[in-house]
């Protein structure tokens, strides 16, 4: 009977490590993000010049929300931080 039962299992053998392999998840495609950025200049009133780096993925609103933010942190122009938040929370 123990021979029996090891010719079994040893014909199996094949089959059971096939299903295995079909259970194994496939790999997902990547999701390409664009991670490139452009250059954002700007003066501030006192002179300074300044550039920081936005990235290209963001909308046309998103990036002048953006540059505000920059601008406004960028030149320290305190009375004016909420509104560069309030927009720049707006984009991702």
């Amino acid at each position: 009977m123990k021979t029996t039962k090891k010719m079994l299992l040893l014909a199996m053998l094949p089959v059971l490590a096939t299903s295995c392999e079909l259970l194994e998840e496939e790999p997902q495609e990547e999701k390409k993000v664009d991670n490139s950025t452009y250059t954002y200049s700007y003066t501030c009133p006192t002179g300074r010049k300044n550039t920081i780096q936005i990235p290209n993925r963001l909308s046309a609103s998103c990036k002048a929300n953006w540059e505000y933010f920059a601008r406004t942190y960028g030149c320290n122009d305190a009375d004016n931080f909420a509104e560069a938040n309030r927009r720049k929370a707006q984009c991702p």
